[in-house]
């Protein structure tokens, strides 16, 4: 996600990384519930949970029990999390029907769609790049993320989304997007402009796609 991040931060603005093992990726929510307290030592205006949890199996109660554990140890700095972030940005783009793009198994991509069905949206098709282990998700290929995209892009979606913030695609959605004549959701994106609008940050932002150039963000 660091470079994800990096590619996009506007001048003025200073990131900075904090880590946690995803040795156990049922136990990802705890890990990252565990790195939140040291965040507030650089004094942020704003601490951002980058981790797509919907891939697990998740829901609206467990998104609301696990944003309240966030903001607790946050102490007041404003949170952003990824699954918040997600979902605004696909109401912010008016989203009706889309396919989700996961970059591990075929169950991440499938709690994703369970997760936003339950949000009432309509999400017919998914698919995996099916990547072993989270440190291979870097060797995936653009022309295999591409094909990915074409198996969701079916004629009666108006978005393709991308959940899994370990897999890069930021510098692709310009292409993507005009290859496909559909927006691109994709959660590095998503997350990093929900939290910049968070903070008053509400400038368009060009060369990241359709969702990067709102200045509003629509109520969750």
């Amino acid at each position: 996600m660091q470079p994800e991040y990096e590619a996009m931060r506007p001048e003025g603005i200073n990131n900075q990384m904090y880590r946690f093992s995803l040795a156990r990726h049922d136990k990802t929510p705890d890990a990252v519930l565990g790195a939140v307290p040291d965040t507030r030592l650089c004094w942020p205006d704003v601490i951002i949970g980058g981790n797509s949890m919907e891939m697990h199996p998740w829901s609206h109660q467990l998104q609301d029990e696990y944003r309240a554990a966030f903001q607790e140890r946050a102490e007041g700095v404003k949170t952003v999390l990824a699954t918040d972030a997600t979902l605004a940005a696909l109401k912010t783009i008016g989203a009706k029907r889309f396919g989700v793009l996961s970059p591990m198994s075929v169950e991440n991509s499938k709690h994703a769609q369970a997760y936003y069905e339950g949000h009432g949206f309509e999400v017919p098709y998914t698919t995996s790049l099916m990547v072993k282990r989270s440190e291979d998700i870097i060797k995936v290929t653009v022309e295999q993320a591409i094909e990915a995209f074409e198996e969701i892009n079916k004629p009666d979606v108006d978005t393709l989304v991308h959940v899994g913030g370990a897999l890069g695609i930021v510098s692709m959605i310009e292409e993507l997007e005009e290859r496909f004549q559909k927006p691109i959701i994709s959660v590095n994106a998503a997350t990093y402009w929900y939290a910049l609008r968070q903070i008053g940050v509400n400038d368009p932002m060009p060369g990241f796609g359709k969702l990067l150039m709102n200045e509003n963000v629509a109520s969750n």
